[in-house]
């Protein structure tokens, strides 16, 4: 059984999901902007300040700290998520079967445009655009509870959890793992590592278990742009 939740919950854990998605795109500004950082961190506490205490903590002294310009992390940005070395793409971390990829990218496509969604200039699987499904599937839910509509929050509940379960949730946590492991990445381990805790929390509250499957380091990409986002 899913975990009842308040519409004013719900609403918390969308702004949780959105803000954390905009700190893992090429903009590398929110990542450097004060008011971002502490919108992000009071949204995070009101979902559970206990649970993410050691997330919360990790944003808290990148947020005190003498933090690196927007052009060097830009460039960071490229080297290790852009060409390859660490691609934020659900496709490039689990494996495949054998129709490769496009099965993949067609199905996550799919849950997009069943919510009149679609990606702006990126693969559907970025980890972007799958935090920003989430955020907003999560707000159709709190809107619909609000308005005691329990049939529409139940397919966006529904849409969530087998989101969940068979796409974000089989890949988030080894990735935020092996960029925790680069200590030129330091800057984006605190956000990385909310968006893992982020959906273990998910998972929880949904009553899934993702299908987790082994990660490969990297799968080649030759169609990636990025400036990830999803149009609505």
């Amino acid at each position: 059984m899913t975990i009842v939740t308040t519409d004013a919950a719900l609403r918390d854990r969308a702004l949780a999901l959105a803000l954390t998605a905009s700190c893992l795109g090429r903009r590398v500004e929110p990542l450097l902007d004060d008011d971002h950082l502490a919108s992000l961190i009071d949204t995070v506490s009101r979902v559970d300040a206990s649970r993410f205490r050691d997330a919360l903590a990790a944003l808290d002294h990148w947020r005190a700290s003498a933090r690196t310009d927007a052009a060097t992390l830009t460039g960071r940005w490229v080297r290790w998520f852009d060409l390859g070395r660490l691609p934020p793409y659900e496709g490039s971390n689990v494996v495949l079967s054998a129709g490769g990829v496009t099965p993949r990218l067609a199905e996550v496509a799919g849950y997009y445009l069943a919510f009149g969604m679609h990606v702006h200039q990126n693969r559907p699987d970025h980890i972007v655009a799958e935090l920003e499904f989430l955020a907003f599937t999560t707000m159709l839910e709190a809107d619909a509870r609000a308005v005691s509509d329990e049939s529409r929050a139940g397919i966006a509940a529904d849409a969530a959890r087998s989101f969940v379960r068979d796409h974000i949730g089989t890949w988030i946590r080894a990735w935020s793992e092996r960029v925790a492991a680069e200590t030129e990445l330091a800057p984006w381990h605190p956000v990385a590592s909310l968006a893992a805790y982020l959906f273990d929390d998910e998972a929880r509250v949904l009553n899934v278990v993702p299908l987790l499957t082994a990660s490969p380091t990297s799968v080649p990409d030759d169609d990636i742009e990025l400036d990830c986002g999803l149009d609505s």
